[in-house]
């Protein structure tokens, strides 16, 4: 029933930090069944906000749905031929730096995480070492499903170096979202009740100072 009513549902667009943002629908990832349907629009309306910066994405989504983008990417697990593509572990990737903005869409949540072995501090030194490939003013925007990585979880609900921490939540199996506090959706389950993501934070974090 899930899958026959997603097409019925009854709003095309959702509300996010003031503004109105289109679900995306595209064939690549089936993102009308999961986060990337919020996700994309967003991290779309970050980069426009960003015209002409130094750009990382660290994972290779964006790439995936607009092969017009021509920024840097990194991803540890997946190659490609495209110029500005690096298989690189973003704790240690240094080339390019310093960046006006680093972006990830849903890839931070794995990092030590879905590692063997696993290594559950390895996020912190990932993010603080972002952190430190931004320039003066730059900015670390980071989207992740809530309840997958308890350590991401942690990092966010701490929110050290934050700029801002924004939440979005699925209100039904037709896939919709609305925007909510962190304390509201801190603690919810991923894959419950429904598929995939049940919350998802969006984040904004400084460029480390240094001295």
């Amino acid at each position: 029933m899930w899958l026959l009513h997603l097409p019925a549902a009854k709003q095309s667009s959702f509300a996010f930090g003031g503004k109105r943002y289109a679900y995306f629908r595209h064939r690549y990832n089936v993102t009308w069944l999961n986060e990337r349907r919020v996700e994309i629009p967003v991290a779309r309306a970050v980069l426009a906000e960003k015209a002409g910066a130094h750009v990382l994405e660290v994972g290779n989504v964006l790439p995936c749905y607009d092969t017009s983008l021509t920024h840097t990417v990194i991803d540890k697990y997946e190659s490609s031929a495209r110029p500005g593509f690096f298989q690189a572990d973003a704790e240690t990737f240094t080339d390019g730096a310093p960046y006006d903005l680093i972006i990830s869409i849903s890839t931070l949540e794995h990092v030590g995480w879905d590692e063997t072995p696993r290594d559950e501090d390895k996020i912190g030194r990932t993010i603080r070492h972002l952190r430190g490939l931004l320039a003066p003013g730059g900015e670390l925007v980071f989207t992740a499903p809530v309840g997958y990585s308890p350590p991401l979880d942690r990092l966010v609900d701490e929110g050290e170096g934050f700029i801002d921490r924004r939440s979005l939540r699925r209100v039904n199996a037709l896939n919709e979202w609305e925007e909510a506090e962190w304390s509201a959706v801190k603690g919810t389950a991923f894959h419950r009740p429904y598929p995939f993501a049940n919350a998802l934070v969006v984040a904004r974090i400084s460029a480390l100072s240094i001295g």
